[in-house]
């Protein structure tokens, strides 16, 4: 098995992650936790699994956290589109004493959820964390960089290529 397969992961919403882009939306996160400033940054996708995380996440549960972003962002969307609202990107706003929280969508497959000071001027930060998900969804929706070890981009389904198609298949199903 390559290197490149090893280090790339399956979430359930059905999205491989690759090396790079990990390292991409790893950067991604680090620049939105200075730039907007927030205290706490989780990535999940649109099922609870945990992507990434940035900021201080000391006493977070990110399992349950993530879970319940997912939930909570299903939700929202279904009520957006019963009321006829729903767009593309949409966020939820929770304000508190110390921290506000957004929860945005970040194309298809992800949910971004960023916890900032109430003292964050709300527009700038909606403004930052709304260009963030869109980046994050181009990230996950661009193809990695080809490596020399990397499975082809189109299908090879020569019969002698089957076998290996198949052994690899069944590998991955182990690997989960």
């Amino acid at each position: 098995m390559s290197g490149q397969k090893e280090d790339s992961y399956y979430l359930r919403s059905g999205l491989r992650i690759y090396p790079a882009q990990h390292e991409a939306i790893n950067r991604l996160l680090a620049e939105l936790l200075d730039k907007t400033p927030a205290h706490f940054i989780l990535l999940t996708d649109v099922t609870g699994q945990v992507v990434s995380t940035a900021g201080d996440q000391s006493g977070i549960n990110l399992v349950s956290l993530a879970s319940l972003v997912a939930g909570d962002l299903a939700a929202s969307q279904e009520i957006a589109r019963l009321t006829g609202q729903l767009d593309a990107y949409q966020m939820i706003l929770r304000e508190g004493q110390n921290a506000h929280t957004f929860i945005s969508e970040a194309g298809d497959h992800l949910a971004l959820l960023v916890q900032i000071s109430t003292e964050v001027p709300l527009g700038w930060a909606r403004m930052t964390i709304r260009q963030a998900a869109r980046q994050l969804a181009e990230i996950v929706a661009a193809p990695p960089a080809r490596e020399a070890d990397s499975p082809p981009s189109e299908l090879d389904l020569a019969p002698d290529s089957l076998p290996d198609l198949f052994d690899e298949a069944l590998g991955d199903l182990w690997m989960e």
